[in-house]
């Protein structure tokens, strides 16, 4: 290939990505809204409103839990995950989302950081404490009404156990 007419492209390729994620249209008042989402989470979770974390969610919302474990789809994979029947009673005690960034064309939003969790599992009459500290990253997406709400959730995580 011919380097004159190879490097143009070579420029654009190396250009492209860096001034593809700089584009951010979403309003003030979206970039609002979405922080009450992730705001939201927190309080439906220390509040054990069940109900309230599940609003947050799209219907065919994904969850990819950490450690390779298998993707959850719509709101029936969020309930088996995170609200099982059969599961031990769980009470999260401290929940700390941080987004890091934020961004999104006024429809579909991404927004990513830091989180830290804290938990309770009483099981046969024993009480067990958990947290990790953690990284996630949140697709958004935007509903008739103009709110937002989750489409897609990622987290990893470093588990420490007291």
């Amino acid at each position: 290939m011919n380097i004159r007419k190879a490097l143009p492209l070579v420029v654009f390729l190396l250009a492209g990505p860096a001034t593809a994620g700089t584009g951010n249209n979403l309003s003030a008042e979206d970039i609002a809204r979405i922080k009450q989402v992730h705001s939201k989470y927190e309080e439906a979770w220390l509040k054990g409103d069940a109900d309230g974390v599940r609003a947050l969610f799209t219907e065919d919302c994904v969850l990819l839990p950490p450690h390779g474990d298998k993707p959850r789809i719509g709101q029936k994979g969020l309930n088996e995950y995170w609200f099982p029947p059969d599961g031990p009673p769980t009470k999260i005690t401290k929940l700390v989302v941080t987004a890091q960034g934020i961004g999104g064309d006024g429809q579909i939003a991404y927004a990513w950081g830091t989180d830290e969790v804290a938990w309770t599992t009483e099981q046969n009459g024993k009480t067990t404490s958990a947290s990790h500290k953690g990284i996630f990253l949140n697709v958004l997406e935007k509903q008739a009404n103009g709110q937002w709400k989750m489409s897609h959730h990622m987290w990893d995580q470093a588990v420490e156990h007291h």
